[in-house]
């Protein structure tokens, strides 16, 4: 009972990430989403009280499932440069791996949408490399910055690789992206 309660909020949240994709927030309704998940409408909201629910948990799950994949070979006992540049890999490798999930986020982090919940649990999702990014202050790596600039430096120089590698602009390989990481790097380091 449980999986099939798990496999229904599944294809819900993977119905709604495909369509959102396609269409926009405003330009996919519930019955869509239905469809597209092959449930009834009112299923959805046995697990979702709302739409903006519904597309607050599909974040949350996205967050989720890319923090696992973003640190999934990070260890602390390398040096914060090596790890800070092996987490903007792993992060632009996502996205490049899942570009709708990158649709999505961008469309949802612009948007009125996220609540003030939401916000704090991605927050949450975040604390790792916000504890490495405390340990390069700690050691006077970085520049002098607030937290949240230097994280918007590291996500829009991100978000922009990934999409570029995903536009198939001839001759953008592994050894670019590479050269894009340092680059990153270069930007935010003392």
């Amino acid at each position: 009972m449980k999986e099939e309660i798990l496999d229904k909020r599944s294809a819900v949240l993977k119905a709604t990430l495909e369509l959102i994709s396609e269409q926009g927030f405003h330009g996919t309704p519930m019955s869509q989403i239905a469809q597209r998940a092959n449930i009834g409408v009112g299923t959805i909201y046995r697990y979702f009280s709302s739409k903006e629910d519904l597309i607050n948990g599909l974040y949350i799950d996205i967050k989720t499932r890319m923090t696992r994949y973003v640190f999934r070979d990070y260890s602390e006992n390398i040096s914060v440069s090596v790890g800070l540049k092996q987490l903007l890999s792993n992060v632009i490798h996502y996205f490049i791996e899942n570009p709708m999930e990158l649709s999505f986020i961008e469309q949802y982090e612009n948007s009125p949408l996220i609540t003030d919940a939401t916000r704090e649990m991605s927050m949450h999702a975040a604390e790792p490399l916000k504890a490495l990014f405390k340990r390069a202050m700690e050691q006077n790596i970085l520049k002098e910055l607030p937290f949240d600039m230097l994280g918007a430096l590291f996500s829009g120089a991100v978000i922009s690789l990934a999409k570029l590698y995903l536009s198939g602009t001839a001759g953008f390989d592994e050894i670019y992206l590479n050269a894009g990481v340092d680059a990153i790097w270069d930007m935010i380091k003392r």
